[in-house]
């Protein structure tokens, strides 16, 4: 991402997310003291800026003015005006890359083969929960330890890690 991003917007409710290298040093403090701002948080794993306003009050695009002028829109040059070095990734971060690619071109095929009526993410809950179902009417029904994995692990990846930017 090389640039400031609207990630949610909703009146009273905007999260924005800062490239890379962007200055966030009194970020927070800047766009609290906007008038009508009720919060700021700061959150450097997803690199995003929770901000919520009153509506009546708060002016969206006065929020986002303050967070352009702070210097947090664009990534800073480091002290021989070099853009700044590759952010070091989090530990996993190219086995999800790796995973997301795999699964998404599985995904494609599965989507060109049905005509667009289904996907893994309606295939695979469907699966298991036939093979649910089934154990439970055969009278086998235990514990579904590797079933559990796998819906704790989809839900790991689907909920905290950032999705790739769309152009």
């Amino acid at each position: 991402m090389t640039a400031l991003h609207v990630a949610h917007d909703i009146p009273g409710r905007l999260r924005l997310r800062l490239p890379l290298g962007a200055a966030t040093d009194g970020l927070t403090a800047a766009v609290t003291a906007e008038p009508g701002v009720v919060s700021c948080t700061w959150s450097e794993r997803t690199r995003s800026l929770l901000v919520l306003y009153e509506p009546g009050h708060g002016d969206r695009p006065a929020i986002l003015d303050v967070v352009r002028v702070s210097g947090a829109a664009h990534p800073t040059a480091s002290a021989n005006g070099a853009a700044p070095a590759a952010a070091r990734p989090e530990p996993g971060a190219l086995l999800v890359a790796g995973v997301r690619q795999v699964v998404g071109e599985i995904d494609q095929r599965v989507q060109r083969v049905s005509r667009g009526l289904v996907g893994l993410g309606t295939l695979l809950p469907l699966g298991l929960v036939s093979w649910a179902a089934a154990q439970i009417a055969r009278g086998r029904a235990t514990p579904l330890s590797w079933t559990s994995a796998l819906w704790y692990a989809h839900g790991l990846v689907r909920d905290y890690q950032e999705p790739a930017a769309r152009d």
